[in-house]
C-alpha cells in the first residue's frame, strides 16, 4: 500500500470513529441530564430542578434558584442534533400566586402550593377541565403546572382542593399572558 492510501485510510478511520463517538454520546446520554445541563449552564449558582417535561421535540424545565431571594423559573427547550437548546425562559419571585406564562412554543400556568393542597383543576374558557400534576422535588417548592401548545389558557379558572375534596381557592387567570412578569427572556 502506498503512503498516500495509508494516510487517506487513517483520516477516514479517524473521522468515522469521531462520528461514531458523537452518535453514541447523543444516543446514550439521557435527555433529562442534557436538559438539566442546559438549564445549569445559564446560571452562576446551580438551580434546583423541580421537574422536566418532554413533549416530542420540545421540553419544559421547571426550576428554582435560591439567590438572596427565591426564584421559580421555567425554561423552554428544543431538541437539536447535538442535544437541547434554549428557546425562551422566565424566572420570577417564587410566589404562591398562579402564573400565566407564554413562551415561544408553550403557554403555561404554574403555581407553588402549600402542603394542604391535594389536587388542582384547570378549567379553560372552552369548558375543558384538566387535573394537572403536582410535583415535589427534594429541594424545591411543591408545585403544579399545566401547559399547552394549542389551547388558549387566558381566562382559565384554577381551583385547588384539600384531601377531603373541599375547595381551598379559586383564581381566574388574566386574559393575556405574562402580566406582571419581569423576567421573560426570548
Amino acid at each position: 500500500m502506498s503512503n498516500k492510501l495509508k494516510k487517506v485510510l487513517t483520516i477516514c478511520s479517524g473521522v468515522g470513529l469521531l462520528i461514531g463517538a458523537i452518535f453514541i454520546y447523543l444516543v446514550i446520554k439521557d435527555d433529562h441530564q442534557m436538559i438539566e445541563d442546559e438549564v445549569v449552564s445559564y446560571y452562576a449558582r446551580t438551580p434546583d430542578i423541580a421537574h422536566i417535561e418532554i413533549d416530542g421535540q420540545y421540553a419544559l424545565a421547571f426550576y428554582e434558584r435560591g439567590d438572596w431571594q427565591s426564584h421559580a423559573g421555567v425554561m423552554e427547550l428544543k431538541k437539536t442534533w447535538f442535544g437541547w437548546e434554549l428557546l425562551s425562559a422566565t424566572t420570577e419571585d417564587a410566589k404562591l400566586n398562579p402564573q400565566f406564562i407564554e413562551l415561544t412554543h408553550f403557554s403555561i400556568i404554574q403555581q407553588a402550593i402549600y402542603p394542604n393542597v391535594d389536587s388542582v383543576t384547570v378549567e379553560l374558557q372552552n369548558g375543558e377541565t384538566y387535573s394537572p400534576p403536582i410535583v415535589n422535588s427534594e429541594n424545591t417548592y411543591r408545585r403544579w403546572f399545566y401547559y399547552s401548545d394549542t389551547e388558549d389558557l387566558g381566562g382559565a379558572i384554577v381551583t385547588t382542593y384539600d384531601k377531603n375534596g373541599d375547595k381551598l381557592n379559586e383564581v381566574k387567570m388574566p386574559a393575556e399572558p405574562n402580566e406582571g412578569l419581569s423576567g421573560t427572556v426570548d
